[in-house]
C-alpha cells in the first residue's frame, strides 16, 4: 500500500493510492483523488475486505502520508 503523487497539466496534485499484491504483483486497486483522508482510506480498505477477503498482512511505505498529528 502505497500514496503516489502527481500533478495534472493545470497544476493540482492528485493522489493515487495504490495498493499491491506482493506474491503475484497483482494492482488490487489504484484509487485516484485530489484529496484523502484517513477515513476515505478505510472505507476503500472495508469495500476490498468484502470483495477479496482480509489479508494476512498488510505492508504500508513508510512515507509521511500515512502518519497523523
Amino acid at each position: 500500500m502505497d500514496i503516489v503523487f502527481d500533478r495534472i497539466s493545470e497544476g493540482h496534485v492528485i493522489k493515487n493510492l495504490t495498493l499491491v499484491d506482493d506474491a503475484t504483483h497483482e494492482a488490487i486497486a489504484i484509487v485516484p483523488e485530489s484529496t484523502m483522508g484517513g477515513l476515505y482510506l478505510i472505507q476503500v480498505l472495508k469495500q476490498l475486505v468484502t470483495t477479496r477477503g482480509i489479508p494476512r498482512t498488510i505492508r504500508s511505505d513508510n512515507g509521511k502520508e500515512f502518519t497523523s498529528v
